[in-house]
C-alpha cells in the first residue's frame, strides 16, 4: 500500500490551540487542498508544524473523506506523547504571556471585573467555598455510592464538606519543617520529587491563615487554603482569564448551593468544559497556587509524609523540577559573569556526576534538544568541570549556567575521584546505549547524527566517537569492555566509510526517508537561511543553506541562497 506525506503548518500558536480543541484532540486533522501534492493515499504520513515547538511527527493518519474545497480528513488512531507534550509546552508559553502582559499592565483583567455584580459574585464565591458544609439530599438509598466526606445531619440529610479533606497530622512529627521565604521549602521539594513521596505540606502563615498542599508522588495534587482567597477558586480564574463568563459563573454557583458539587462538576454538567479540559484546568490551578507558595516570605512549613491521601484528585502531579529548572535557568541568565564563575570555582578541579536519583527526574523534564545533547554528554564519560567546558555543546557560559542550575537543584554533585563500582555501572550503561543505536537505529543515529547532516558534521561526529570508543580509548575502559567497545568501534566505521561519501551518504538517505520530506525540509532550510541573512545571523544562514543543498543539491535557488551568505563572511 502506498503511503504519502504532507504537512500540517499552523501560523500561530492560537490557530493550533483552537483546532487542537475542535477536531485534532479527537484524533480527526483536516489538511488544506494545497497541504497534498496530487491525490491522497488511503494512508498518509502528516507532520504538523507548529510555532515555538517545530516539526512533529511523522504522525500515521487513515484517509476518511475529500470535502468538496478540496481538503482532506484523516483520523489519527492515536497521538504520539510528543504532540501532548508540545501541546503543554504551548499552553504554558501561552499563559506566561499572559501573565507577563497582566503584571505590566499591558492588559487587564476581563471587562466588567470591578464591577458591583462581580463583586458580589466574589462574595458568594468566598461564602459558598468556605461554608464548611451543605445540604444536598435526603440519606442515600441502599448501595448508593456516598460523596468522600460525609455526615449526616440530626433530621438524617446527607451533609457533605466542601473543602478538600486534611488529615490529621497533629500526632505526627514532621519529616521535613523550616521557614517560609528561604530555600529549604524549595529544596524541600527537589527532595520530595527526586524520592516520589506522598504527604502534606502544611504552611501556617503570621496572621493564622492556614495552606495546605496535597502531595502525591513527588508533587502537589491540589491545594487548601483557610479562610478562603477566593481568587484562588477556579471560577474566578477562569473568569480572569476570559475562560467564563459572568453569567456562566452566577451559573455555577447556583449549581453548587443547590446540588453540593464542586464547581468542575458544575462546569462540566452546564457543558461549558469538558472532563479533559478540567483535569488541564485543575493542573493550572495548582501551579497558580504552587508559585504563590514559592513566593511567600513569612510563616513556618513542615511535611509529613503519609501513605495515602484521603481522596484521589483527577489532575496528575506538578513536575515540580521541570518548573524549578525552567525558573533556575531563567534567573541565571541575569547573574554577572564574575559571581557565575567564584561560584564555580570550587568544584572546577572535581568529577561532575548526576546525583542518585537525578536521571529519572531529568527525563521527566520539560527539556529541549540541546539540553538533551548536554545530559548525554555528562552521562556518558566522567569529566572534571573544567574539561566539561571543552567538550560541552553549550557555549562556556550556557554550560556554566546549566551546571550552577543543577547543582542549586541538587541534581549534580562534585567528587574528587570516582568510586570503582560506579564507574564500571557508568560504562555499562554507555556501551549500551550505544550498541542499541548502532544495533536497531540507522547509520546517522550510529555516529549520533541527525539525517540531515553534511560531510562536516560526518567527520565531527566520528572524531567525537573515535576518540571514546577508539583504540586509544581502551586503557580508559579496561579489559572487562575491551571486547565489546572494538565491535562497537568496527560498526560505526563502518557508517561512517559510508556517509563520509557524499554520493553514497545521499543514496542511503533517500532509502530511508520519503522523498517528499527531504524536498519539505530543504525548503524550510532554505527558509531559515534567508531569515538568517536578513538577521545577519551568518553562522546560521551558512548551516542552512549547506543542509538545504545536501539535501537537494540540484536546486539552484539554495546554491545561489548559499554563495549570498558566504559573501557575509
Amino acid at each position: 500500500m502506498a503511503v504519502r506525506s504532507a504537512s500540517r503548518t499552523y501560523p500561530t500558536i492560537r490557530s493550533f490551540l483552537e483546532e487542537w480543541g475542535g477536531t485534532l484532540r479527537t484524533g480527526a486533522i483536516v489538511l488544506p487542498a494545497d497541504a497534498i501534492d496530487g491525490e491522497p493515499a488511503a494512508e498518509m504520513k502528516v507532520d504538523l508544524v507548529l510555532p515555538l515547538a517545530g516539526r512533529l511527527g511523522p504522525v500515521s493518519g487513515q484517509l476518511i473523506q475529500r470535502l468538496p474545497d478540496g481538503s482532506t480528513v484523516l483520523r489519527v488512531a492515536e497521538w504520539p506523547e510528543s504532540v501532548y507534550e508540545a501541546v503543554e509546552r504551548l499552553a504554558a508559553e501561552v499563559d506566561d504571556i499572559r501573565r507577563y502582559l497582566l503584571d505590566k499592565g499591558v492588559v487587564g483583567p476581563p471587562v466588567g471585573a470591578a464591577d458591583p455584580e462581580v463583586d458580589a459574585l466574589r462574595r458568594r464565591v468566598r461564602e459558598l467555598e468556605s461554608r464548611p458544609a451543605t445540604v444536598i439530599q435526603a440519606a442515600p438509598r441502599q448501595g448508593d455510592t456516598a460523596p468522600v466526606n460525609v455526615v449526616h445531619d440530626e433530621d438524617g440529610n446527607v451533609v457533605v464538606e466542601r473543602g478538600l479533606v486534611v488529615p490529621d497530622v497533629r500526632h505526627l512529627p514532621p519529616a521535613l519543617s523550616g521557614q517560609v521565604g528561604d530555600r529549604s521549602l524549595r529544596d524541600a521539594m527537589m527532595e520530595l520529587a527526586l524520592e516520589r513521596v506522598t504527604g502534606l505540606l502544611t504552611v501556617e502563615r503570621p496572621d493564622g491563615s492556614m495552606r495546605w498542599g496535597f502531595w502525591q508522588k513527588g508533587g502537589p495534587v491540589a491545594w487548601r487554603t483557610e479562610p478562603i482567597g477566593e481568587d484562588e477558586v477556579l471560577g474566578l480564574l477562569m473568569f480572569r482569564a476570559n475562560q467564563l463568563r459572568k453569567e456562566q459563573l452566577e451559573e455555577s454557583l447556583n449549581i453548587m448551593e443547590t446540588t453540593g458539587v464542586r464547581q468542575g462538576e458544575a462546569l462540566i454538567e452546564m457543558g461549558v468544559i469538558s472532563f479533559a479540559q478540567l483535569v488541564l484546568l485543575l493542573q493550572k490551578q495548582t501551579e497558580f497556587v504552587y508559585q504563590r507558595v514559592l513566593r511567600e516570605r513569612e510563616g513556618n512549613w513542615t511535611f509529613h509524609v503519609l501513605e495515602g491521601l484521603p481522596e484521589r484528585y483527577i489532575s496528575p502531579p506538578l513536575r515540580v523540577p521541570s518548573l524549578l529548572f525552567r525558573a533556575l535557568r531563567s534567573h541565571v541568565k541575569d547573574m554577572a559573569a564574575e559571581e557565575l564563575a567564584t561560584t564555580l570555582r570550587p568544584w572546577l578541579d572535581k568529577y561532575v556526576f548526576l546525583a542518585e536519583g537525578a536521571e529519572r527526574v531529568i527525563s521527566e523534564m520539560k527539556t529541549n534538544a540541546e539540553e538533551q545533547a548536554f545530559f548525554r554528554i555528562l552521562t556518558s564519560t566522567s569529566y572534571r568541570l573544567r574539561e566539561l567546558f571543552a567538550v560541552s555543546n553549550l557555549s562556556r557560559s550556557a554550560t556554566a549556567g546549566m551546571i550552577w542550575t543543577l547543582a542549586d537543584l541538587h541534581l549534580v554533585e562534585f567528587l574528587d575521584a570516582e568510586a570503582d563500582s560506579r564507574a564500571s555501572e557508568r560504562m555499562q550503561r554507555v556501551l549500551a546505549d550505544r550498541q542499541r543505536a548502532v544495533t536497531k537505529g540507522t547509520l546517522f543515529e550510529s555516529l549520533d547524527l541527525h539525517w540531515i547532516c553534511t560531510t562536516e558534521d560526518v567527520e565531527a561526529g566520528w572524531a567525537k566517537l573515535n576518540a571514546e570508543f577508539g583504540p586509544l580509548s581502551l586503557a580508559r575502559w579496561g579489559p572487562t569492555h575491551a571486547e565489546s567497545v572494538g565491535q562497537l568501534h568496527v560498526s560505526m566505521k563502518k557508517a561512517y566509510d559510508r556517509l563520509v561519501v557524499e554520493a553514497e551518504r545521499r543514496e542511503y538517505r533517500s532509502s530511508i526517508i520519503e522523498k517528499m520530506k527531504i524536498e519539505q525540509s530543504a525548503e524550510m532550510l532554505a527558509k531559515k537561511g534567508d531569515m538568517s541573512v536578513m538577521k545577519e545571523n551568518v553562522r546560521e544562514s551558512l548551516d542552512c543553506y549547506q543542509k538545504a543543498c545536501e539535501l537537494m543539491p540540484n536546486v539552484a535557488e539554495y546554491r545561489e541562497g548559499l554563495q549570498r551568505a558566504r559573501q557575509f563572511r
